[in-house]
């Protein structure tokens, strides 16, 4: 590991080898020689790609079809519009039921 230390929290290279953990933000800037090809190595990128995974955009599009679906709910009931909310609140829980059931079937 190089000899080198953070300029904010003084965390030095040892000090990090040692306890594996990180002092500040700084700290990323700092370790980022060592760093970048920890995280390749652990993670498989150096880049955070978010919490759903790439590999299931179904999933990805079906939680923005739901949040979509709940503003439009709240819209509906805020003009009244009764009928539309019942249709929009009964699609949403199909979308919920069939997330339910998948990850019964995936879990």
């Amino acid at each position: 590991m190089k000899k080198t230390s953070c300029p904010q929290c003084g965390l030095s290279a040892a000090e990090f080898g040692e306890s594996g953990q990180l002092g500040c933000a700084a700290c990323y800037r700092a370790f980022e020689e060592t760093l970048v090809p920890l995280f390749k190595q652990i993670h498989g990128n150096e880049f955070h790609r978010g919490k759903v995974p790439v590999s299931d955009p179904s999933r990805q599009k079906m939680r923005r079809e739901l949040i979509d679906l709940r503003r439009a709910l709240k819209k509906a009931v805020g003009r009244e519009a009764y009928e539309q909310a019942a249709n929009l609140r009964d699609r949403i829980n199909e979308l919920e039921r069939g997330t339910d059931r998948q990850q019964v079937a995936h879990g």
